[in-house]
């Protein structure tokens, strides 16, 4: 028989998806939004900010970012959100729209994710400054698709209104959170002091998650998309590899699982029956790989990431060190040129 790769074909009259974009989505207050993610320089935790004895109201603070001084902007100061405080678990978001660098403050990071762009419609109303481009539906609760260019000109457009609330005051600012936020600052200075780059150089864009332990990062142009687990039903298929969980029907394309802790380190682990399936974009197959959690989004420069010690995997895993952490890095391309995933 014919080596055939371990999947099933589409079924007959399956529509191709349409083109998709990879959005950060974020709360603020009550509300949802979404930013494309290819604007997203990093996330980080609150860390202390610099404030100026005039600055807009607007502006919560300052903060260098790769030796560039940015504006930190109170998103709920420019949406008209009422000023709701911040605490120690909110988010910093940098963003780059076009040349210009600014940040802005939410309160939790809640989604990476691939959206067919029929699932995002164009807002019915018409929205005050152009801020709102698209709703989407995420999880049942409307999501409000930011346009980063309006948001961006009102920022450095608008002047200050001494009748708007200040939101540096939606700050933590007691002295055990203020001395928290001091530290995150320092230590973030002295992890950007030893690893040392250019915001404007060529990095690629991946996507971090957690299998075990162990976190793996897959480069974001080599993701079709996100799928839960549990809004799928696995089949199991007999005669395959241990690695091969199984298939799942996601849209009418019926994709085959793999467990990379079984398929990489021969761990042989019993899945719990929940995670993401994160879909390999791969026009000839069909693939995708289990994670029990998704991370943060990060930007990689290609000479910063080294082959492992151990070439077993042909440099299908290779890794990424960064703040004493290591990221195994996917080779999808190797991964799908790999003849175990091949059956007689």
């Amino acid at each position: 028989m014919e080596n055939q790769i371990i999947e099933v074909q589409q079924i007959q009259g399956f529509i191709p998806e349409q083109p998709e974009k990879i959005y950060t989505i974020f709360s603020i207050a009550d509300d949802v939004y979404a930013i494309n993610a290819a604007n997203v320089l990093e996330i980080l935790k609150f860390v202390e900010l610099s404030r100026p004895e005039r600055l807009p109201s607007h502006i919560a603070g300052l903060f260098e970012y790769d030796g560039k001084i940015i504006n930190v902007v109170d998103i709920k100061s420019v949406l008209n959100i009422e000023p709701t405080p911040y605490d120690l678990n909110s988010m910093i978001v940098i963003i780059k729209t076009g040349e210009d660098i600014f940040a802005i403050m939410v309160n939790k990071v809640l989604d990476v994710k691939r959206i067919d762009r029929e699932n995002i419609q164009p807002v019915p109303y018409r929205t005050q400054n152009g801020f709102i481009e698209y709703i989407y539906d995420y999880n049942d609760i409307q999501c409000n698709v930011l346009n980063l260019s309006s948001v961006n000109n009102w920022i450095k457009n608008h002047p200050d209104d001494s009748q708007s609330s200040n939101g540096f005051n939606l700050i933590p600012s007691d002295p055990q959170s203020l001395a928290i936020l001091q530290e995150r600052k320092f230590e973030y200075i002295e992890k950007a002091s030893k690893n040392p780059y250019a915001i404007m150089s060529d990095k690629d864009e991946f996507v971090s998650f957690f299998v075990g332990e162990n976190r793996y990062c897959i480069k974001m142009n080599d993701i079709k998309g996100f799928y839960k687990l549990q809004e799928t039903k696995m089949i199991k298929v007999p005669c395959t590899p241990d690695f091969i969980l199984g298939l799942v029907n996601i849209k009418g394309d019926f994709i085959c699982v793999i467990d990379i802790k079984n398929y990489f380190h021969s761990q042989n682990v019993p899945y719990s029956g929940s995670g993401t399936i994160i879909v390999l974009n791969s026009d000839e197959f069909k693939i995708g790989v289990l994670a029990d959690a998704i991370s943060d989004n990060i930007q990689i420069k290609p000479d910063e990431i080294t082959s492992l010690k151990k070439q077993e995997n042909k440099n299908e895993l290779m890794q990424y060190v960064k703040d004493g952490e290591i990221y195994l890095i996917i080779n999808v391309p190797e991964m799908l040129n790999n003849d175990k995933l091949f059956i007689k």
